[in-house]
């Protein structure tokens, strides 16, 4: 309500405009995922993206390595792993903090099973 109490300009107007304008466009925004330095959208990974987490020894926090179609080596430790756009790896508590993370940046997990004593998580572009 302070904003009640300041003097009502053309400079000051403006930029409370300004203001409620760009507002809502910052809740838009979200992190954005990368794999491997490039970014996952609609244009490069479809509606489907498989991801495993791997638990790190030393800490216990988890790093999810991805496949969205892209060829991939064959050992997971040297995969795709999801990352920022400083390429730096995403750390999770547990693999329902990386899947919750996922959630909030447009996947669901549409099935889970297990293949070679890893558990895999297909997930579904939300609409």
């Amino acid at each position: 309500m302070a904003f009640f109490f300041v003097e009502k300009t053309p400079s000051t107007m403006k930029k409370a405009i300004l203001l409620l304008l760009f507002l809502p466009l910052s809740f838009a925004l979200t992190a954005q995922i990368f794999v491997d330095g490039i970014r996952l959208d609609a244009s490069n990974s479809s509606a489907y993206l498989e991801v495993v987490a791997l638990r790190k020894e030393a800490d216990g926090r988890y790093h999810f390595v991805a496949d969205y179609g892209q060829t991939q080596d064959a050992d997971l430790t040297k995969g795709d792993f999801l990352t920022d756009e400083k390429n730096s790896r995403y750390e999770f508590r547990s693999q329902i903090d990386g899947l919750n993370f996922l959630y909030e940046n447009g996947w669901e997990v549409a099935q889970v099973y297990v293949y070679k004593d890893l558990r895999r998580y297909l997930l579904k572009r939300r609409v």
